[in-house]
């Protein structure tokens, strides 16, 4: 399944930029986004206690996961890559 997550956490982010974004992507991908996961949280609280952290837990190998940039994954660099490091379940 393809899924896309947004997360805003500011008054200057919306919903509908990310979504344009990822609807625009997967339009030129011919790909169809099965499940949105939206998120209004700030960006100092760890993934684990985020929607995204039940989601990355829930991700299968073949799964797909879009995002409108890669700092809506998390707070920093560091956090970004390991959650790019993680094994998705294989199920």
């Amino acid at each position: 399944m393809i899924f896309a997550y947004i997360r805003v956490s500011t008054d200057q982010q919306t919903v509908e930029n990310q979504k344009y974004e990822i609807l625009k992507f997967a339009d030129q991908k011919k790909v169809h986004v099965g499940e949105w996961i939206e998120e209004t949280i700030s960006g100092t609280k760890k993934y684990q206690d985020c929607k995204l952290g039940n989601l990355l837990q829930s991700l299968n190998k073949k799964d797909i996961l879009i995002v409108s940039e890669l700092s809506r994954l998390g707070r920093n660099l560091m956090e970004v890559m390991s959650i790019l490091q993680l094994d998705p379940m294989y199920s």
